[in-house]
Formats: structure tokens, C-alpha cells, sequence
């Protein structure tokens, strides 16, 4: 749940920095764009596709885009056609390549192509994989045609954004009404912070839908926890609610399952310690006895008990009772401080966060 509220704070406190007046490059600049070569790219070799991948992080670095493949949704991706191919007769042959490097700028997971730009390059080597890798060196990274490229690329995702953002809303609100909170959650989110008034849209539909989520997974745990104390489990009826924290609306509910949770681990632990008392186990006593909730109803009896040891310990075996007291303090205190950190923590946003994009490919379906 931390995970989430920081994510949302973050979002929600940057927004007002954010701006959309599309004529300034450092509001665009803010779009980072990855790098990505897929495996359909081409006849290329590992050492070939390596070249490109340089060449094109090299693009995106010296217009101010670049950005690992776990960080951007946003893709700049090649293909590479054979244009012509001759060898000639000498010996040794020589192999001589005119390659059509042809780039594409879209989103990657929503798969939508922006913009593409082509560049012919000539390479020529004695085998055929280092004609192909001259060939490569020829793509100039400072040439000024991919800074006119990416930043066509770039303004073309703003206009899409703020033309699609209706959609957009509609479509996460409808996610959500299929309880499919965390893709609902990814679409608001994938709006960039420079389409600002989309952006700030989304952000309030964030909270809301976070909101929805949080409640929706407070009313099913609740529900399996009842379930699990009806099977007289209620250690995982404890640990289903250890999520729950008193700023939702379903705590009250919660609040009271894990009453009904307490009640039964203390009369559980106060048997414990009245059978350990029988042959004056003193440690097997206090430590059933420091297990029990101090909200649960049969605590007061059960220091009646502790009461009992205290008295027994320093008339008959002289022991300095009052350490072995803060001993059971300090493990109870450590017992509750663990609880309140597990319900400070909320389910989280699954193996996808939000704000990151964890694929290994993107998608590229027709984009050439």
C-alpha cells in the first residue's frame, strides 16, 4: 500500500509542474523514448544487432530521449531491408551491402506507430557480416534529420494523447467497473506528464480507481476471513486482514473480525497458560500469556495469572522478575509493532507497476 500512496503523491505533486505548450522543445524533451531491436528485425547477427542498439541509444541520448526499455513505454525501433547485395569477382571477394534502415517512434505496449524516417546506408567488407557491420557504422547519430525525427515523433504523442483522452477515461473507468483495477490504473498512467490536461485528468481518476481497488480487495479479504475462522484457521484469518489500515472505509468491518480473532487466540493462550501453570512452568506460562492481544476481552484475566507467576517466581525461586516482565513487554511490543507494519502495507500493484513497464518486448504488430 505504501507503494501505491507514494506513487499516487508523486503523480498528484508533479502535476503541477506539468505543461502542454507544444511549441517549447524542454516541455517534449520530457517524453523519453527506449531503445528496442526486435528479433524480426532483418538478417542480422548478435554483433550486428548490438551496433544498432549503440547507434540508436547514441540518437535518443543526443536528443535528449533516452531511456532504458524499463522505463518508457515510448520505442524507437528499426527494421533493415537488404537493398542490394553484390560480390565482386576479385579475390578475395569483396561483399558490398546498401542497406534501407528504416525507424519507427510509438508506444510499445499500446501498440501505436507515430512516426517513421528511412536513411540509406553502404557498407562493404571481405565477409558478409562485416559488409553488413559497415554498413551499420555509416548511421551517423548527430546527423540533424533524427532530431527533426524524434521530435516529430514526439509532438505526434502529445497530439495523440490529448486528442484520445475521452477514450482513454472512458476506457479505464470501464476496467474498473470489471474490477480490473491494476490495467485500469497502467492505461491512467501512461498519459505523459507534458499532455497536461489529460494528465491531471487521469490523476484524479487514479486515486479514484486506487481507492475502488483498495476497498474491493478489503471486502474479499474480510469475506475469506470469516470463511477461514469458520474452518477454525484463524492464523490466516489474521494474516487475510493484515493489509487492512484505519483510513478505509471497510475497517470498522475488519476491525471487528480481528476482535473476533484476538478473543480467540487469548482464550487459546490463557488455556495454554493455565495447563503450563498446573506444574508451574514458569517460561512455557509467560510465554503463552505474552502472546495474548492486550485488546482482547480475557486480558485482564490473564494478568491476574501474570500477577500469580510474578508473586510465585519471587518467593520461590528468587528470580529477578521484573527483566523477565520487560522481556514479555518487549517480545508483545514487537509482536504488535509487527502487525501494525503488516497492515501499513497494501496488496501491491502486481508484477506491473504503473510507473513501470517491466516487458522484455514491446508491441510492434504492422508496424512495417
Amino acid at each position: 500500500m505504501k507503494i501505491y500512496f507514494l506513487f499516487i503523491i508523486l503523480l498528484a505533486s508533479s502535476k503541477f509542474f506539468a505543461q502542454n505548450n507544444m511549441g517549447k522543445a524542454d516541455d517534449v524533451a520530457r517524453i523519453s523514448i527506449s531503445t528496442y531491436v526486435s528479433d524480426r528485425v532483418g538478417n542480422l547477427t548478435e554483433e550486428a544487432k548490438n551496433l544498432l542498439v549503440t547507434k540508436l541509444s547514441e540518437i535518443t541520448t543526443n536528443n535528449g530521449t533516452g531511456g532504458s526499455k524499463s522505463s518508457s513505454r515510448f520505442i524507437i525501433t528499426p527494421q533493415v531491408t537488404e537493398l542490394t547485395k553484390d560480390i565482386t569477382p576479385s579475390d578475395p571477394v569483396i561483399y558490398q551491402y546498401e542497406l534501407g534502415i528504416t525507424l519507427f517512434i510509438g508506444d510499445g505496449v499500446a501498440g501505436t506507430k507515430f512516426s517513421s524516417f528511412t536513411i540509406n546506408v553502404k557498407g562493404n567488407g571481405h565477409t558478409e557480416t562485416k559488409a553488413y557491420l559497415a554498413a551499420l557504422k555509416q548511421i551517423k547519430p548527430s546527423d540533424v534529420r533524427f532530431k527533426k525525427f524524434i521530435d516529430e515523433g514526439k509532438q505526434k504523442i502529445i497530439e495523440y494523447y490529448n486528442s484520445q483522452c475521452d477514450f482513454i477515461l472512458k476506457d479505464a473507468q470501464a476496467l474498473a467497473g470489471m474490477k480490473n483495477y491494476d490495467q485500469s490504473i497502467f492505461t491512467l498512467a501512461s498519459v505523459p506528464e507534458v499532455c497536461k490536461e489529460c494528465y491531471e485528468k487521469c490523476l484524479d481518476k487514479i486515486t479514484e480507481v486506487y481507492k475502488a481497488k483498495v476497498e474491493n480487495e478489503c471486502q474479499q479479504n474480510i469475506a475469506q476471513a470469516k470463511t477461514l475462522i469458520a474452518q477454525d484457521n484463524y492464523n490466516d484469518a489474521a494474516s487475510m486482514l493484515s493489509a487492512v489500515t484505519p483510513d478505509m472505509q471497510c475497517y470498522a468491518q475488519a476491525a471487528s473480525v480481528i476482535k473476533d480473532i484476538n478473543d480467540h487466540k487469548c482464550a487459546v493462550s490463557l488455556g495454554e497458560a493455565k495447563g503450563y501453570w498446573v506444574s508451574h512452568d514458569v517460561s512455557s506460562t509467560s510465554m503463552a500469556l505474552s502472546s495474548i492481544p492486550s485488546d482482547s476481552k480475557c486480558y485482564a484475566e490473564a494478568m491476574v495469572l501474570a500477577k500469580e507467576v510474578e508473586k510465585y517466581v519471587k518467593e520461590t525461586e528468587k528470580r529477578d522478575y521484573e527483566v523477565m516482565k520487560q522481556e514479555m513487554k518487549n517480545e508483545q511490543a514487537s509482536k504488535m509493532a509487527t502487525i501494525k507494519a503488516a497492515r501499513d502495507i497494501g496488496v501491491a500493484y502486481g508484477n506491473n507497476q504503473p510507473k513501470t513497464i517491466t516487458k522484455t518486448t514491446y508491441n510492434i504488430s504492422g508496424w512495417w
